[in-house]
């Protein structure tokens, strides 16, 4: 085992996380946190999948059954822009069914849901559109409080602070990050994820294991979140081909869902790098789906990102199950780029970006919207340059 601090961090750990319910059955608890909150009438935000599986309409009538008047949005998008929450808000002004003003918000859903979410509370306290608030703490007041329901394991969106929106109108996919967008409550059910498909489990997985994974190498990186990041990556490696392959498997769902959890936590401690700030245009130009995205982009951003650290890569492919033992730590760090490969394969992600619509002749044109992502950018454990960017584009094209 190679040690896990090898390094100084230069300024104190803070880490500020939502209450959070975890396990099994958890999603009996919404009406409990509903009702500390001391809400009458809330609206639930989620998409249409998770309505038609059934799973929002079981916490409405969980909540309603408390005696609280629940109103349903269920039109969020797969890829919310600053558009669709002026949407999502019109639901919200329009009032509860019994013409009462709404005091909450609960989204249950992928990561989609969640931030939309988030962005109606925001814009009960504040001015629209949402991308007036894009970047750190200036978002300048605090909207009503929302409890937040996974139903995928991926983003980890329950336990961040944070909120990614696509701009339409200048083709930019930017976030919303604040101490004041936490949630109230989190509530998170491996058994809510159960039916959620298998290529959404797949993408949503690998988008968790980038979380983790950039964290982890991270400028930013510190004791706390390489804990985090580590047992998400372990977790990542040991339980979504289970997951993808078994979905009613639930050992496995609870092992994923952890690990996005984690995963959420590691992006409070330490952020995240290179690879999402590559994604982000991809993700506004060609609609790839914010976790396809990141999985077809890790393993080349990994290649590039090993000079900057590594030691850690090495640890990341113990971490991944690689057989590690006698190698040096530059072989074993290109371990881990071949076990993400291999993961990736496994869970039936597509080879690279031309299969998902993205030509070649565009890849150079999102290298400066990539590079214009500076806090993603200063946390990346190897400064890229445009020739490096647009050398990890093509090597994932």
């Amino acid at each position: 085992m190679l040690p896990l601090i090898d390094r100084p961090f230069d300024l104190p750990v803070s880490l500020r996380l939502a209450p959070v319910t975890f396990g099994p059955g958890a999603v009996v608890q919404v009406p409990i946190e509903i009702g500390r909150l001391g809400a009458r009438r809330v609206l639930l935000v989620t998409d249409p999948g998770v309505s038609a599986s059934g799973v929002a309409g079981r916490v409405r009538d969980l909540i309603e059954a408390s005696g609280v008047i629940t109103g349903i949005y269920d039109r969020v998008p797969p890829e919310p822009s600053v558009a669709s929450v002026e949407v999502a808000f019109d639901a919200w002004k329009a009032g509860a069914p019994d013409g009462g003003s709404y005091d909450a918000v609960i989204g249950v859903g992928g990561g989609s849901a969640l931030d939309t979410a988030k962005g109606v509370s925001i814009r009960t306290a504040n001015d629209g559109p949402v991308s007036k608030y894009f970047g750190v703490e200036v978002l300048p007041a605090r909207g009503v409080p929302y409890v937040l329901v996974p139903t995928t394991a991926g983003t980890g969106s329950e336990m961040t602070p944070s909120a990614i929106f696509d701009d339409t109108d200048r083709q930019l996919k930017a976030g919303i990050v604040s101490s004041r967008l936490m949630a109230a409550a989190a509530i998170v059910d491996p058994d809510l994820t159960i039916s959620c498909p298998a290529h959404v489990t797949a993408a949503a997985g690998l988008d968790a294991l980038t979380h983790a994974l950039e964290a982890y190498v991270a400028v930013k990186a510190n004791p706390i979140s390489d804990m985090y990041a580590l047992e998400a990556v372990r977790l990542v490696g040991m339980h979504l081909r289970g997951s993808v392959s078994r979905g009613s498997d639930r050992v496995a769902r609870t092992g994923q869902l952890l690990a996005s959890m984690y995963g959420g936590i590691t992006i409070v401690a330490a952020g995240t790098g290179l690879c999402h700030a590559m994604a982000y245009p991809l993700g506004s130009a060609y609609k790839v789906p914010h976790g396809m995205a990141n999985a077809l982009l890790l393993p080349a951003v990994m290649a590039y990102n090993i000079p900057g650290d590594v030691a850690k890569f090495a640890r990341l492919a113990e971490a991944l199950g690689e057989p590690v033992a006698g190698l040096s730590l530059r072989e074993a760090a290109d371990r881990s780029v071949e076990a993400v490969r291999r993961l990736s394969r496994d869970v039936g992600m597509p080879s690279g970006l031309r299969d998902v619509g993205v030509p070649e002749e565009a890849l150079e044109g999102f290298v400066q919207g990539a590079l214009s992502a500076s806090r993603l950018i200063t946390n990346n454990p190897r400064v890229p340059t445009v020739s490096g960017v647009l050398e990890v584009y093509r090597a994932s094209w």
